[in-house]
């Protein structure tokens, strides 16, 4: 959590520095800032017309403000970031904190006839209540944690996949004993922890093998790619 709010903040100051920028270069935006605090300081000093100059000044300066894209950014991250603070306090969970589990089982083999699911934008599925056939994972996820759990399944033999997509969130993936393991995770901040081995990514792709990787008769190829997130991968 700290981590998360060390982030908040970084990114906050970053994108006050951008909107800076902004402001200063665009001839309309501190024109427009610049009458509206001139304004402002005539309607506090003076005693004329004393409404008119303060709401005058109130307009420009929010005119030159808006008008900056990331201004928008600026507060939507906020406002990201006060749920947060409001989930945590009161015990609350938001859409993306929802947990996302999938157990799988398997049942006899069907016709490959083609198959279409919706996955949800944030978090809160289960797949694998109604047994069917193993088929490779494909996942797209904008925000959430995510558990899939392949104990209640017998891999095929030879080469199975999963891939994951995400914006914001913790992956986690429980592999059977026995089944060979890689894993190609790429991240723009987070942790990769497989068996208990943890090491940190920053804007990095880290490739690991398990050691049975070359001898085992089932493997599981485990892609992800994610923002800002961790993805465990333990052996159960």
């Amino acid at each position: 959590m700290k981590r998360r709010w060390q982030l908040f903040w970084i990114l906050e100051i970053a994108l006050t520095m951008v909107l800076g920028y902004q402001i200063v270069t665009n001839p309309g935006s501190w024109i427009s800032m610049l009458s509206g605090l001139l304004a402002l300081l005539i309607g506090v000093k003076g005693h004329f017309w004393r409404t008119f100059w303060l709401t005058l000044g109130a307009i420009l300066v929010a005119v030159g403000l808006f008008i900056n894209p990331t201004v928008w950014i600026i507060l939507f991250v906020g406002l990201v970031g006060a749920l947060l603070a409001l989930s945590g306090k009161h015990g609350a969970r938001l859409p993306w904190q929802q947990k996302h589990y999938m157990a799988v089982h398997v049942a006899a083999a069907t016709a490959k006839a083609g198959t279409r699911q919706r996955h949800p934008w944030f978090g809160d599925e289960t797949i694998g209540k109604d047994t069917y056939e193993w088929d490779d994972i494909n996942l797209i996820v904008a925000a959430g944690d995510t558990i899939i759990d392949l104990g209640n399944t017998l891999l095929p033999q030879g080469d199975s996949t999963i891939v994951i997509r995400k914006g914001l969130g913790k992956t986690r993936v429980l592999v059977p004993v026995g089944v060979g393991v890689m894993v190609d995770h790429s991240a723009l901040a987070g942790t990769l922890s497989v068996d208990g081995k943890e090491s940190g990514l920053h804007n990095q792709t880290v490739r690991q093998y398990s050691d049975d990787y070359d001898t085992a008769s089932r493997r599981l190829h485990i892609l992800t790619n994610v923002l800002v997130g961790d993805l465990e991968v333990l052996s159960v």
